[in-house]
């Protein structure tokens, strides 16, 4: 959904243009473009030649689906990659602008778009890009294969400087001593997993010490005077005697951090540094989330982002103390969600620009001193999270994580022949910069206009007061209320939430709705239960996931948002998915969260629950030997102990419902449920909301003696056909919504857009026989629930997500549903190594390699070859899709990383 706003500078979007570019020497962590060798940001294929290297362009054919129903509008001079982006900076002039994406560090003329030089690099440092006057060269926190973090230093082409090795797994922003000041030419970067701030020498290249300082920081800046930094605690304070905590992670030694009553991570700080003596001089408490910082030394006033907190925090700088907050929410509503994740200060200090990734836009605040008043926005493409102001002060530089959607930029190309509905893929990320000349206030309302469009919702105005939409109340009980709160017929929602399928691997040959049947891999024979439900109640085919893998899928399907420690991604070396980091929870909470806040009764089976692969790890023989006991004795049912990642999440959990792993079939679970089910009949009482985890479609690749991926694919479907079976012949059949959706779907292609997912809602108030193409996505779902059951909105996309009235309908059909038995059998296992050869084997010893105790810690891309061919024949050529270099979503590590990391022992 893309618009663009040429404006008063339309003369800057023009069609794309292809450069040449130059060749770079090397040096660690770096690498030249004639190299050979393998090349850790692209996948561990062989280094492509020079020509193969992209140019960004101005413009996307073929815009991908903003999967939170937004829109976008980017202002002024856009230039678009093939990857995501991290980090920008300008370089001595307003015309030179640096960019680093996942594997290059760009060298542009943006007027132009012309690319002046490139760096290949291993995975760029978040934010964690500057230039450096006094050298006149680029300074680049980078993260190494080995996952040991570095600062590359003085790269301004030919011979690079040596880098310098700091740290762990993650690294953020660095600063420099400001141009012109005496003594030390300082450098700090932020170690974000060690919990330290590097200080360094720049002039000889030297550590000159580490300093402790909060959880994750993240921002740095240097005084004018050049003797403190100011460095960001993403994850705040640590934690004193008598702190309500949650750890980091499931690791055994993982921090811990101050939390509120939810789990929800409660602290953010900024520390102040003597680069003197080396050690921390204040901390300063902040909003949730802090990230970047802007120092305005004339006025002794720093501006600090509180990404979860949707603020901004004016530090005075000679009382090391907050003095004032500001709200950073233009709309009439006050929603969770806005992200300011990014500012810089124009040149005369009378303004602050803050990059809202929540919101696609740039607010514009005035100043006067400490006071701050928004003027208006500007629109950028999705999510822009880095943002800097050109030497002239004359243009601002925005780049985004996501901004186009996923898709191929440019088409055709020898990769993709066409522009085919098979080039969808949702890790064909398409990030992009603007450079957007700093508008007049004329200007700046027309702008802002278009961000209230693209967003959905309406902008403040001067001396208005706050508005609240509102619907008449109603008496009359609907299955979909107008507003939360109103009677509905429905009572119980069981939300059941699975893994990784696209929407054509399902049903793109079901006969009704928009499917690609040769995109499809399963069919009657393995998902029957699937197919028919979709066939005999509603067909959901413009149905999106809004992450894209289970580490940001998972906080989507729960809190309609997800917080940026997630998106950038910063939780290296510490957690992934449902690990209960505090730092996934957004501020306006989970969806068990409202449920228990409007005092509705809320249970969990499985979902955000221990999944840590040495509690559990997958097991051929435990798999094997389960569904043997499924197959020769029904009453049999398991008890498998469980426990919950979140201290709060505890008292709602089944302590017998197995955790994230695919050594248990989900036909078990399914008969766990039941049991559950049953009780609740004997009670005459059933929970108002009941979250179930099913994963099994997941699959284990063509593991030899595992259960193959067909028999996985139909395990996970026969339980869900029971599990429907069971509740539409139980007592609450009448008064139940059964809503089943997959956190995400990156082990698929579909030829709509990479994020099409599988998602299904059965009731007796479901439309039978019905297709819904509507434009609906995970928030559609959760605001669903909160409207039948009066609970709260948890952020601005749920509030402006579709609910999803239109499946619906008034009167009830009480028909129960009969559980279908899949021809494919449950019991099929893979065939032993010796028996294989050719592909079939090169398949099975790559799965072999694969870690499936893990969400997402196989391989994607590789695992998804693997499915393909075991579905379709082992010959079969496998869909055109377009990922070059690229970082996918929140943390999902390239290929040969995740062998690596998560490597079989």
């Amino acid at each position: 959904m893309l618009r663009v706003l040429g404006r008063k500078h339309s003369k800057f979007l023009i069609l794309p243009i292809f450069i040449g570019v130059s060749v770079l020497c090397a040096a660690t962590g770096l690498q030249s473009q004639t190299s050979t060798g393998n090349w850790h940001a692209n996948g561990g294929q062989q280094q492509p030649s020079a020509s193969d290297l992209e140019t960004p362009v101005r413009q996307a054919p073929d815009p991908g689906t903003i999967t939170t129903r937004q829109t976008i509008s980017p202002a002024g001079a856009q230039s678009v990659f093939e990857s995501r982006v991290y980090a920008i900076t300008f370089g001595n002039s307003s015309k030179e602008l640096y960019a680093a994406t996942a594997g290059v560090l760009y060298k542009l003329d943006w007027q132009s778009n012309k690319v002046l030089e490139k760096l290949k690099t291993t995975a760029p440092g978040l934010q964690g890009l500057t230039y450096d006057p006094a050298s006149q060269s680029v300074l680049m926190t980078v993260i190494r294969a080995d996952k040991n973090v570095e600062l590359v230093p003085k790269w301004s082409g030919g011979a690079q400087a040596t880098p310098i090795p700091l740290g762990q797994n993650e690294i953020a922003e660095v600063a420099i001593s400001p141009a012109n000041a005496s003594g030390t030419h300082y450098g700090v970067v932020a170690l974000t997993f060690n919990n330290q701030a590097a200080i360094l020498d720049l002039s000889s290249g030297t550590v000159l010490s580490k300093v402790k300082t909060g959880v994750a920081p993240f921002g740095v800046i240097i005084d004018a005077k050049n003797t403190t930094a100011f460095v960001s605690n993403w994850g705040g304070r640590f934690p004193r005697p008598g702190d309500l905590t949650g750890k980091m992670g499931p690791k055994p030694d993982a921090d811990r951090m101050v939390v509120d009553a939810r789990g929800v991570a409660a602290s953010g700080t900024v520390s102040r540094i003597d680069l003197t003596t080396g050690k921390v001089a204040a901390e300063i408490e902040v909003g949730l989330h802090p990230t970047s910082l802007a120092l305005d030394d004339s006025r002794h006033l720093l501006y600090v982002t509180n990404s979860n907190s949707d603020t901004i925090s004016v530090i005075d700088t000679e009382k090391n103390a907050v003095v004032d907050t500001i709200s950073v929410e233009p709309f009439v509503h006050d929603v969770a969600g806005i992200a300011p994740e990014a500012l810089t200060l124009s040149k005369d200090g009378k303004h602050l620009y803050v990059a809202c990734a929540g919101i696609n836009a740039v607010a514009v605040f005035g100043l006067n001193g400490p006071q701050m008043r928004m003027e208006g926005l500007l629109p950028t493409g999705w999510y822009p999270d880095s943002i800097q102001l050109s030497p002239d002060g004359k243009y601002l530089a925005v780049g985004t994580l996501l901004g186009v959607g996923s898709g191929w930029k440019r088409a055709p190309s020898k990769r993709c022949l066409t522009l085919s509905p098979s080039c969808r893929y949702v890790h064909s990320n398409r990030a992009t910069i603007h450079v957007i000349p700093v508008p007049g206030a004329s200007e700046l309302q027309r702008y802002s206009v278009a961000v209230a469009e693209n967003t959905r919702l309406r902008l403040k105005r001067k001396g208005a007061a706050e508005l609240t939409e509102k619907t008449s109340a109603s008496n009359h009980a609907m299955p979909m209320p107008l507003r939360a709160g109103d009677p509905s017929p429905i009572k119980h929602i069981i939300y059941v939430i699975k893994e990784n399928r696209s929407y054509d691997q399902f049903f793109g040959s079901l006969g009704k709705g928009n499917g690609d049947p040769s995109l499809e891999q399963y069919s009657d024979d393995v998902i029957p239960n699937h197919r028919k439900l979709a066939r005999d109640y509603v067909l959901l085919d413009n149905f999106f996931a809004t992450g894209g893998n289970s580490g940001d899928g998972h906080q989507w399907v729960t809190q309609a948002n997800e917080t940026d420690y997630n998106y950038l991604p910063g939780y290296g070396g510490r957690s992934y998915a449902e690990d209960g980091d505090p730092m996934d929870g957004a501020r306006g909470g989970f969806i068990w969260n409202a449920a228990i806040a409007a005092g509705k009764t809320f249970i969990d089976f499985g979902e955000y629950t221990g999944d840590d692969a040495r509690e559990f790890p997958i097991q051929t023989k435990e798999r094997l030997g389960f569904l043997e006991h499924f197959k020769n004795d029904a009453t049999y049912v398991p008890s498998i102990p469980n426990k919950a990642n979140m201290d709060s999440m505890d008292p709602y959990l089944v302590k017998d419902y197995p955790l994230w792993s695919l050594g248990v079939p989900d036909v078990l679970r399914a008969r766990i449920f039941t049991k559950y089910l049953k009780q609740w009949e004997n009670q005459n009482s059933m929970p108002d909301l009941v979250m179930v985890q099913l994963p099994a479609d997941h699959t284990a690749g063509t593991r030899p003696g595992f259960s193959t991926p067909k028999a996985c694919t139909a395990d996970n479907d026969y339980a869900l056909g029971m599990l429907v079976d069971e509740v539409s012949h139980s007592k609450f059949w009448g008064s139940t919504l059964i809503l089943v959706v997959e956190d995400d779907a990156q082990d698929g292609v579909d030829h709509v857009d990479g994020h099409r997912t599988v998602a299904l809602a059965i009731s007796p108030y479901i439309k039978r026989g019905s297709v819904d193409s509507t434009f609906y996505s995970q928030p559609s779902m959760l605001k669903t629930i909160e409207l039948i059951l009066g609970l709260k909105n948890m952020s601005l996309f749920d509030l402006i997500a579709n609910d999803m009235r239109n499946s619906f309908q008034a009167q009830p059909d009480l028909t129960p549903y009969t559980v279908q038995v899949p021809k494919q059998s449950l019991y099929e296992v893979n065939p032993s190594m010796q028996s294989l050869s050719g592909q079939a084997r090169r398949d099975a010893e790559a799965s072999l390699r694969m870690n499936f105790n893990l969400p997402d810690a196989a391989p994607t891309e590789k695992l998804n070859r693997i499915l393909w061919r075991d579905a379709k024949g082992w010959n079969a050529p496998y869909p055109k899709v377009t990922h070059a270099v690229f970082a996918p979503y929140s943390n999902d590590l390239d290929d040969d990383e995740k062998e690596e990391r998560y490597k079989q022992r």
